[in-house]
């Protein structure tokens, strides 16, 4: 899939902003804080109704839109898939009116902000649109996957599954709401006797939706596995191999993690009753903490990375020891398998969407990351310098200058 254009209006500092696209890479250079990552920022907004950046959708509207009668910022694209069908994508986010009095800076911390999706001009939910527009980011902060909390990893792989499998976005919405509701009642019970069977409610919920959340995940980590078996030693110059493993809260052998996944719904027979037992063992701490302590909500992934050959067996929990260098790398695989992935669940090739990360590495990772850029049916690209990237790679890339939300 690609896109055709992209129009912009009152998001982040773009006031108005008007962009034909092709197919292949479209390199968009200028200095920094012009607005390049923002841009990227728009495309990926429009893929997942989700910004990587903005703790709140309030931040995603221009400095001095609320001026306006009716404050409001819009992001607007057109997507071709494999097949020719066109799909144009619209997400406008409104400022309520009457949060509009006061000091510009007070509108913007305390303004309510409605958010309109729609797919060719038919109002949607967020999760009607996921799938529509598949996209993988690269960020310089990528390293958080790594290095950061388990809740990055998490949404890490809910990010990515979301895009290629409505049944695990709708699942994933809906788990969340049961793990607030069954907070709600473990809280109430701190006040008033324990009824278990209101309890049984949610958990029934509970164990239905993160059954199919933790199978989904599991099966995924496993094509990762498969896909960086050979993507991570190109990057290594084959000294390194890496393994992902995936671990859930819910206590499973390795034969409950291997289940497949069928279109009648989840083989997760063992998931589920492993979940149900430790709910049970675990409801006296839940009662007194008035949390809910197990489920996808709780998982983790971790990365080992192995050394190739081995003269002594062992292996490296990369999220406590590896290096910076290792970090970054590690990163850039699971990217790089990301993009292998989507192509091979959905029958498309995503967008890739790089937002300045060539200067972050070096020349054989830089190469091989250039390799599969070039290679993708479409591209978008931000950089400083274009010193990062080889004369071979410029001269097939449309190369444009950026200036303060502008396209020169």
């Amino acid at each position: 899939m690609h896109l055709t254009r992209l129009a912009l209006t009152n998001f982040r500092n773009y006031a108005h902003l008007e962009l034909d696209l092709a197919p292949g890479v479209s390199l968009l250079q200028g200095n920094n804080a012009c607005g390049k990552t923002n841009l990227l920022e728009a495309i990926f907004y429009l893929a997942t109704a989700h910004s990587p950046h903005a703790g709140a959708e309030r931040e995603l509207m221009r400095w001095g839109a609320s001026d306006e009668p009716i404050p409001f910022a819009r992001v607007e694209t057109q997507v071709v898939r494999r097949n020719g069908v066109r799909t144009q994508l619209e997400i406008v986010l409104v400022q309520a009116a009457e949060e509009h009095r006061g000091d510009d800076e007070a509108r913007r911390s305390s303004a309510r902000v409605t958010k309109r999706i729609k797919v060719n001009g038919v109002g949607k939910r967020a999760l009607d649109l996921l799938g529509e527009l598949n996209a993988v980011l690269f960020l310089p902060e990528d390293l958080d996957l790594v290095f950061g909390s388990p809740g990055d990893r998490r949404r890490y792989l809910d990010t990515t599954l979301s895009q290629i499998d409505p049944r695990y976005g709708r699942a994933l919405s809906k788990y969340n709401q049961v793990v607030e509701q069954r907070n709600s009642l473990l809280r109430d019970f701190r006040e008033r006797a324990y009824n278990p069977t209101e309890l049984a409610v949610w958990d029934e919920q509970l164990i239905a939706e993160g059954t199919y959340l933790i199978a989904r995940r599991a099966e995924t980590v496993t094509r990762y596995n498969q896909l960086t078996t050979d993507i991570h030693p190109r990057l290594t110059d084959g000294r390194e191999q890496l393994r992902l493993v995936y671990q859930p809260s819910v206590p499973l052998d390795a034969p409950s993690l291997a289940l497949p996944l069928s279109e009648g719904g989840v083989g997760g027979g063992d998931i589920a009753a492993s979940f149900a037992r430790q709910l049970e063992s675990l409801r006296p701490r839940e009662l007194g903490a008035a949390v809910t302590l197990v489920g996808p909500h709780r998982d983790d992934l971790r990365f080992l990375i192995d050394r190739v050959p081995q003269t002594i067996a062992y292996s490296i929990d990369a999220i406590t020891y590896a290096s910076r260098g290792q970090g970054r790398t590690i990163a850039l695989s699971l990217k790089l398998a990301e993009v292998a992935l989507m192509r091979a669940e959905t029958g498309e090739d995503p967008v890739l969407l790089l937002d300045d990360v060539m200067s972050e590495l070096d020349a054989q990772r830089r190469a091989a990351l250039a390799q599969t850029v070039i290679d993708a049916p479409q591209a978008i690209i931000t950089a400083t310098d274009l010193e990062d990237f080889s004369p071979e790679f410029l001269e097939k890339a449309r190369v444009l200058q950026m200036c303060d939300g502008t396209i020169l």
